[in-house]
C-alpha cells in the first residue's frame, strides 16, 4: 500500500490492527534501499508514524496506548529496522521519553504530556555533547538558568538522534554545580536550531547532528526532572532498553542481509568454472555462507528478545511500586552480553554477504555495503571492549556495573 493511500485511510490511526501495522511497515520499507542510496531522509515515513500514532504503543491501556511489553516493542523495532533502520533509530529517544513521562507523579503536567503522546507527537533527543567531559558523566556545558517565572536554555548538543524529525526535544542541562535538569521543549521554538550535519558512514539519515539552544525560553511545566548530581540513590533506569534497542536495529538489518544474500544468489547467471556446482543456488559453499548468515540472524533475534524479558521483569517491579535494583542490574548485564556478541557476528555477517555475489556485489548501484556501514555505526554508540571488561569484572569479581546511560 502506498503512503498516500495509507494517509487517506478512514480508519482511525489509533486503532492499529495487525493488517494496518503490516501495511504501515510495508510502506516504510518501500523505497528504503533507494532512499539510502540517494541519501534521502525519511520525512514521509515518520509522518506516517505520526498519523498512525505508533509512538503510543508503550502507553498502558488505561492511558490510551497498547500496553506492549519490552519484548513486543523490540520485536516491532526489529520489524521497523528491517523496513528502514533509520526510521527505527529515529524513534529510540521517543520511547525513552514516554517512559520518563510515565514516571511523573499524577498531575496536570503529566496529563498534558500524555496527551501529546496520544496525539501522535514524536519526542527527540538532545542530551550528548562534544568536548572534554566524559561520555556518560552527569555534567553538561548546556546551561539552564532562572529568568523570572521561566528558565533560559543555552548550549549545544550533538548526536541529537531523531531531533530533525521530532515535535519535542528532551534536553539535559546543568542548573548549577550540583543540579542537572531534564526539560522538554518544542523543536520549533525560537532560539532552537537543528543542523543536519551528521556525516557518519552509516545510519546517516537519522537526524543525528547538532542542536543549538540560543536563549531558549523554557516554561516551568517543561522542566521534567531536577536531580542532584550527588544523589546516588538507585533509581529505575532505561539504560538497558536504550542499549538493547540498538541491537534490535542490528537484528533488523541482519534480516535484510539474509534477504539480499538470497537475492544475490538467484540473480547470478554464472559462476566460476571451478565451482562445486553449475548453478550458484546449488553450490554448497554458498549455501554454507547463507546458512551461517541466517543462523546468526536467528540467534541475534532470540538473544535480543530474551534480554528484553529481563528488562520487562525490572519494569514490572517498578510498576508494582517496589523497583528492584537487582533486576535492573540483571537487565543491564543481559543487554551488555547481547551487544558483545551481536556486534561481532553482525559485522561478520554483513561482510559475508559479499561472498555470495562475486565482484558485482560491490557495485555502488547495489549499495550492499550500507548494511555493514549501518551495523558498524550502531556498534560504536559505546565501545564493545568496555562492555566486555565490565561483564568480565562482574562475572569474576561480582563488581558493580557502571551507573550511567551506557549501561
Amino acid at each position: 500500500m502506498s503512503i498516500d493511500n495509507l494517509l487517506d485511510s478512514t480508519t482511525p490511526p489509533i486503532a492499529l490492527r495487525s493488517s494496518e501495522l503490516e501495511d504501515l511497515i510495508a510502506a516504510i520499507a518501500s523505497g528504503a534501499a533507494e532512499r539510502a542510496r540517494l541519501d534521502q531522509s525519511p520525512f514521509d515515513q515518520i509522518e506516517l508514524i505520526r498519523q498512525f500514532r505508533l509512538g503510543t504503543v508503550t502507553l498502558p491501556l488505561d492511558e490510551g496506548g497498547h500496553g506492549v511489553s519490552v519484548r513486543e516493542l523490540l520485536s516491532l523495532v526489529i520489524d521497523l529496522a528491517e523496513a528502514d533502520p533509520n526510521v527505527a533509530h529515529i524513534l529510540r529517544a521517543h520511547f525513552w521519553q514516554v517512559n520518563e513521562i510515565l514516571r511523573l507523579p499524577a498531575s496536570p503536567q503529566r496529563n498534558a504530556w500524555l496527551e501529546e503522546i496520544r496525539s501522535g507527537k514524536i519526542f527527540g533527543n538532545a542530551s550528548s555533547e562534544k568536548g572534554n567531559r566524559a561520555a556518560g558523566a552527569s555534567s553538561f556545558a548546556t546551561a539552564l538558568t532562572r529568568s523570572g517565572q521561566d528558565f533560559i536554555l543555552n548550549g549545544e548538543k550533538f548526536y541529537s538522534t531523531g531531533s530533525l524529525f521530532s515535535d519535542w526535544l528532551a534536553v539535559s542541562a546543568q542548573v548549577d554545580e550540583s543540579t542537572i535538569a531534564s526539560v522538554i521543549i518544542p523543536s520549533d521554538r525560537d532560539g532552537v536550531t537543528i543542523v543536519d550535519d551528521w556525516d557518519g558512514i552509516g545510519q546517516n539519515r537519522t537526524g543525528t547532528g547538532t542542536t543549538v539552544f540560543d536563549n531558549v525560553v523554557v516554561h516551568p511545566n517543561e522542566v521534567i526532572t531536577l536531580r542532584s548530581t550527588s544523589d546516588i540513590t538507585p533509581r529505575p533506569s532505561d539504560g538497558a532498553l536504550l542499549q538493547l534497542y540498538l541491537q534490535a536495529i542490528v537484528t533488523g538489518i541482519l534480516r535484510n542481509v539474509v534477504t539480499d544474500a538470497i537475492g544475490l544468489i538467484h540473480s547470478r547467471a554464472r559462476t566460476f568454472s571451478h565451482a562445486l556446482a553449475e548453478q550458484p543456488a546449488q553450490d554448497p559453499i554458498l549455501q554454507h555462507v547463507i546458512g551461517k548468515i541466517a543462523s546468526t540472524t536467528y540467534v541475534a533475534e532470540a538473544a535480543v528478545l530474551t534480554a528484553a524479558d529481563a528488562i520487562d521483569a525490572a519494569y514490572r517491579s517498578e510498576r508494582e511500586g517496589n523497583p528492584d535494583s537487582a533486576l535492573f542490574t540483571a537487565a543491564s548485564l543481559a543487554a551488555a552480553k547481547v551487544k558483545i556478541h551481536v556486534d561481532e557476528v553482525g559485522l561478520a555477517s554483513a561482510t559475508a554477504l559479499f561472498e555470495v555475489g562475486g565482484a558485482s556485489a560491490a557495485t555502488r548501484s547495489k549499495n550492499l555495503d550500507r548494511h555493514w556501514r549501518n551495523i558498524r555505526t550502531l556498534t560504536l554508540h559505546n565501545p564493545t571492549s568496555y562492555k566486555a571488561v565490565a561483564v568480565g569484572n562482574t562475572t569474576i569479581n561480582d563488581a558493580t556495573l557502571p551507573l550511567n546511560g551506557y549501561f
